[in-house]
C-alpha cells in the first residue's frame, strides 16, 4: 500500500469512528427536552375595582402577602368573585326598582385585608367590609382569618384553644370588657343584660392575634365585633383585647409556643371615643 493510500484508509476510518461517537451521544428525537407551553405564573395582584352606575366594588390586599402565593390567591380570587356577583345582583335590583320607580343611591361593596400580626406559625389576618344594597346605612361586618405556615392551609380561629379547654372564665371577661367600653362610651355604666345584647362567645368569635413585645411572639387575641354583634349599630364596632396573661392554659398545646410577652398597645380599629 502506497502512503497516500495509507493516508486516505486511516483518514476514512476516523471519520467513521467520529460519526459512530456522535451518535452514541445524541438523545433520541423523544428524549429531547419539550418546550413548555405553560404560560408563566403570574402573582395575584393586589387590588380589584370595578364601577358604574349602579354599584361600585374594591378589594385591596396588603403587600406582605405576597409572601404566601397561595392564601394571596385564595383571597384575591374569592373576593373577586364575591365583588363580580354582587355587582350582578345590583344591576338586577336596580333595574326592578327602577322599573318600579324607586330611585336610590348606587350600591357598593369594599373589602379591605390587613394583617394584624405574624409569628414563625401563624399569619393572621382580617379584613373590614362595607356594604351598601339600599336603606339608612352602609352595613360593616369582619372578617377573620389564620393562615397556618407549616400546614400551608387555612386554619379555623377557634382551634387556637385546647380541646375541651373551660371557656367560661375568659368569655365572662370579654362581656366584662364588653361593658367597660359601652360605659365609656355612654358615660355611665351599662350591663350587657340591661341593653337584652347577649354575651358573645370567644371561641365564635372574628378573633385576630396581637404583636407581643417579644419578637416573634402573639401578645394577645382580639375579638371584633361589628355594629350590631354586641350593641345596637349606632354603638359602631368593638374591640376586645383578651392579653396572653388571661389564655394560660386555654391554647392548644401545638401552638402555645407562639404566644408570650405583653401585647403591644395599639388597636386595629379606631377608638370612638379618642
Amino acid at each position: 500500500m502506497t502512503n497516500e493510500s495509507l493516508r486516505r484508509t486511516v483518514t476514512a476510518l476516523a471519520l467513521t469512528a467520529l460519526a459512530g461517537l456522535t451518535a452514541c451521544h445524541k438523545k433520541p428525537k423523544d428524549e429531547q427536552p419539550a418546550a413548555s407551553n405553560a404560560p408563566p405564573v403570574v402573582a395575584a395582584p393586589l387590588a380589584f375595582a370595578r364601577a358604574d352606575t349602579d354599584a361600585q366594588v374594591t378589594l385591596t390586599l396588603p403587600d406582605p402577602i405576597k409572601l404566601y402565593p397561595d392564601l394571596h390567591s385564595r383571597l384575591y380570587n374569592e373576593g373577586q368573585s364575591a365583588l363580580t356577583a354582587f355587582m350582578d345582583q345590583a344591576h338586577k335590583d336596580r333595574a326592578q326598582n327602577s322599573a318600579d320607580g324607586i330611585i336610590e343611591p348606587g350600591y357598593s361593596h369594599s373589602i379591605n385585608w390587613k394583617i394584624s400580626a405574624q409569628s414563625p406559625r401563624f399569619v393572621s389576618l382580617y379584613a373590614e367590609e362595607s356594604i351598601y344594597q339600599g336603606g339608612a346605612h352602609p352595613n360593616t361586618t369582619f372578617q377573620a382569618l389564620l393562615w397556618d405556615k407549616t400546614a400551608h392551609d387555612l386554619i379555623p380561629t377557634a382551634q387556637l384553644f385546647a380541646g375541651g379547654a373551660d371557656l367560661k372564665p375568659v368569655n365572662a371577661y370579654v362581656c366584662r370588657q364588653i361593658e367597660a367600653a359601652r360605659s365609656k362610651r355612654a358615660r355611665e355604666p351599662v350591663t350587657q343584660a340591661a341593653t337584652g345584647m347577649p354575651c358573645p362567645k370567644l371561641a365564635e368569635s372574628h378573633l385576630i392575634l396581637v404583636p407581643s413585645t417579644l419578637a416573634g411572639k402573639i401578645g394577645a387575641i382580639d375579638a371584633l365585633y361589628a355594629p350590631d354583634d354586641v350593641a345596637p349599630y349606632a354603638e359602631g364596632p368593638y374591640e376586645i383585647r383578651i392579653p396572653a396573661n388571661q389564655l394560660q392554659g386555654l391554647i392548644a398545646p401545638d401552638f402555645a409556643d407562639q404566644f408570650g410577652g405583653d401585647p403591644v398597645k395599639d388597636v386595629v380599629l379606631t377608638d370612638p371615643t379618642a
